[in-house]
């Protein structure tokens, strides 16, 4: 909790604000508009990094914590509002909701910076907000439209175990 990042509507570029010195201490290089409140963190090749999907475009920007600089933007099948990981899954999840392909979800390998699967809970459905069991054994998915569901699948196989309806 030593930084805030910001960035601002007409994009371009975001800002990285360290707490302890109360004063910008970077410009980060940012396309679109990323919504840096859905951002992770993980360890990536010895640093720490930060991903952040995007509102405005398809593309989640990976950023060097140390240097403030962009390590890779991965493109995606278009705007998302969330991403999600837990710290015992190689595996980011990132949704494209605010786009045509709002029903399928990529599936990022945190080690690779590659998208390795796709998931369609419900084909033309919004499928979003993916959250983690406590154990990060099952990654929770959201189908948002009425005759919803809450889909479970295991986290390391992508394979849906379990449907509630919603």
């Amino acid at each position: 909790y030593a930084y805030v990042i910001g960035a601002a509507r007409d994009g371009g570029k975001g800002q990285v604000v360290n707490l302890d010195v109360r004063r910008r201490i970077a410009e980060v290089p940012l396309p679109g508009l990323p919504h840096l409140g859905s951002g992770i963190t993980w360890q990536w090749q010895g640093r720490t990094v930060l991903a952040t999907p995007n509102l405005k475009q398809g593309v989640v920007s990976v950023i060097d914590m140390k240097t403030w600089q962009p390590v890779k933007q991965i493109a995606t099948n278009g705007p998302g509002f969330f991403m999600r990981s837990h710290e015992r899954t190689r595996y980011a999840w990132v949704d494209a909701m605010m786009s045509p392909r709002k029903d399928t979800l990529q599936i990022i390998d945190k080690e690779t910076l590659e998208i390795v699967a796709r998931v369609t809970p419900a084909p033309g459905k919004t499928a979003a907000h993916v959250e983690f069991t406590r154990d990060g054994r099952y990654a929770l998915v959201s189908v948002w439209e009425m005759d919803g569901a809450l889909v479970v699948y295991d986290a390391v196989t992508f394979k849906e175990v379990k449907r509630i309806p919603m």
